[in-house]
């Protein structure tokens, strides 16, 4: 019991120490990569490391019956590349609409501030992830369901 309880503990003290993952880089420049030949006027985009994500299982072992964790990487991470809205574009004032936006869908409960923070990031993830982009970096194509960036013509 006494190792369970122990086993248990040291995956929840090692899920705690994660590290801040460094800062994410958004390049500009007027070749879109052939990927994001789809999006219209793409100029800027930004690569992301989504986390990998686990699962951990109660597993037995031995003869016992005894069960200890064991966790298995379910996706494994990976860097991903997007279109995001230029930084010229995400003045203080288009990121105090983005919060505004996040805070009407009850997304975000800080101030409007129209600084791009941690709780910013957290609730433009929130956003992003169930349109299947886990990214605390704003997309273009969410800055533009968002009503933040213009849309393109031949896209409505």
């Amino acid at each position: 019991m006494i190792r369970r309880i122990a086993s248990l503990l040291f995956i929840a003290t090692l899920a705690a120490c994660q590290a801040n993952p460094p800062e994410p880089e958004v390049r500009r420049d007027e070749a879109a990569p052939a990927r994001l030949s789809a999006v219209e006027g793409a100029a800027c985009w930004a690569t992301d490391r989504v986390p990998a994500r686990t699962r951990t299982d109660l597993v037995p072992v031995g003869t016992s019956g005894e069960r200890q964790p064991r966790s298995r990487i379910v996706q494994p991470a990976e860097d991903r590349l997007f279109a995001v809205p230029c930084p010229d574009q995400l003045d203080t004032d288009t990121i105090a609409s983005l919060q505004r936006a996040l805070i009407a869908r009850g997304l975000h409960t800080g101030a409007v501030t129209g600084v791009m923070d941690a709780q910013t990031a957290d609730a433009v993830r929130r956003y992003q992830a169930p349109r299947g982009l886990d990214s605390g970096i704003l997309s273009l194509e969410a800055a533009q369901q968002l009503g933040l960036v213009a849309v393109p013509r031949d896209r409505m």
